[in-house]
């Protein structure tokens, strides 16, 4: 492991050894998965659950070859095509992402990331008072998802 998410992960941890392991194994599948650092580092950035980071993993373990080491780049293509920050969709989907792991379910990442956008164009479109992550979950609460 690189010495840069080592770092990072002994940071986020503040000394909770316990932390320190999960996020060290939730980094360990996404380099199995073939993310980079960048992309590894710009998502765990945003969310709070390393087994978040785990399940995004699994999610898009069916994405083709560069499209995998691309998770970021993809979700910053439908952050550019939204009214919504890359680390807002992020924080989003860790809503989506919770919600799956609490149902035990799995989900393709391009159903998530397509459950979001409608999420997120609804949103913006009624002015709700929700922020995008808070109006994700309040959706999931409500309608849940087929996905």
């Amino acid at each position: 492991m690189a010495t840069e998410l080592k770092e990072w992960i002994v940071e986020r941890s503040g000394g909770i050894r316990s932390m320190q392991i999960a996020w060290r194994y939730a980094f360990s599948v996404a380099e199995q998965a073939g993310w980079s650092n960048e992309t590894i580092l710009g998502i765990a950035c945003e969310i709070e659950r390393p087994a978040s980071l785990v399940k995004l993993c699994e999610s898009t373990a069916m994405l083709g070859g560069d499209r995998k080491r691309s998770v970021l780049s993809m979700i910053e293509t439908y952050a550019n095509d939204s009214v919504y920050s890359t680390s807002e969709w992020i924080r989003a989907s860790e809503s989506l992402l919770q919600f799956l792991i609490r149902e035990n379910r799995s989900s393709a990442f391009e159903v998530q990331m397509g459950f979001l956008a409608c999420s997120g164009e609804f949103l913006s479109s009624s002015q709700s008072p929700y922020s995008f992550p808070e109006g994700v979950s309040k959706f999931l609460a409500e309608y849940g998802f087929d996905g």
